[in-house]
């Protein structure tokens, strides 16, 4: 829900946080990796510190 972030003004950590219902703290602070999530679905990856989490949410 919501709208993207402002590309002018993008908050510190992961640029979804404020929208996000699975943000945590970490997600405020660090910006997430790209993680390799091939062995779940084929040329995929997935910036986001809880993955596995929505993945299987």
């Amino acid at each position: 829900k919501g709208l993207p972030p402002n590309l002018m003004h993008i908050p510190p950590g992961c640029p979804f946080h404020p929208r996000c219902p699975m943000a945590q703290d970490v997600c405020r602070t660090d910006v997430p990796p790209l993680y390799d999530v091939t062995d779940v679905d084929a040329d995929r990856g997935s910036a986001c510190h809880f993955w596995r989490e929505c993945l299987h949410g």
